[in-house]
């Protein structure tokens, strides 16, 4: 696995672990596996992308742990994403273990992301309607939010811009049709990086697909998300 280093992240990790009780200090104590660990934070992000975006793929490349950090080892270390954590492109993992000894520590990873997309099948002028001559279904690296790239024709959309041959026909690309009404009723779908929760509200603005939509839920709270082509609304906390 390939692995770099965030010098001020090294530097965070060493004061994290040397001002608590997580280094292993005890004569006998047995020290954590760092590879395992990064292996296994690996292996977490790539579920929690699978369960976020279904359909696709995901390959995950964690940060090295600086050698000088002595952990104790532990059984069960948990994962966890800090708030505003993105399942594409680069963020921070966090981990910590209660037992035998209390520590936390965030690593940096890298996520590849893999999945079905719309491209143009022959170059795309502007000012024209999408139709199903003009796109193919490939598989791409999204290099952006997977909910910006098309995986269906969507009805009525518009080229708002050139489009290369072979290139992915994101949201951005098209001028859609409004999907959903203000004052109307929308469907809500929250996914976390391990739930998903559906629920109903009352959309407070219009919007086209690929736009950010207002909703009041049944306990008062306003939310937001984003349109879906299907009127429907996603969120990611």
């Amino acid at each position: 696995m390939q692995t770099f280093l965030n010098p001020l992240l090294a530097l965070l990790l060493v004061a994290m672990t040397t001002s608590g009780d997580a280094s292993a200090g005890t004569p006998g104590a047995e020290l954590q596996d760092t590879r395992l660990l990064r292996s296994q934070a690996a292996d977490w992000i790539e579920q929690q992308a699978g369960a976020a975006f279904p359909g696709t793929s995901a390959q995950v490349q964690v940060g090295r742990i600086d050698p000088r950090l002595r952990l104790a080892e532990c059984a069960q270390p948990e994962f966890f994403l800090p708030a505003g954590a993105r399942l594409w492109g680069g963020g921070s993992v966090g981990v910590r273990c209660s037992a035998p000894a209390d520590w936390r520590l965030y690593l940096t990873y890298r996520i590849q992301l893999t999945g079905p997309a719309l491209v143009a099948r022959h170059p795309l002028p502007a000012r024209q309607a999408l139709s199903a001559d003009d796109v193919s279904v490939a598989l791409l690296e999204y290099g952006a939010n997977p909910a910006a790239y098309l995986q269906t024709l969507p009805s009525g959309a518009l080229i708002k811009r050139p489009i290369p041959a072979g290139q992915a026909i994101l949201l951005e690309s098209l001028a859609m049709p409004t999907v959903i009404q203000a004052g109307r009723k929308v469907r809500i779908h929250v996914t976390g990086a391990s739930f998903t929760i559906a629920q109903e509200g009352i959309a407070l603005n219009s919007a086209k697909a690929g736009e950010v939509v207002r909703i009041k839920t049944s306990s008062g709270r306003i939310v937001q998300g984003m349109a879906g082509q299907d009127g429907e609304v996603e969120i990611h906390p």
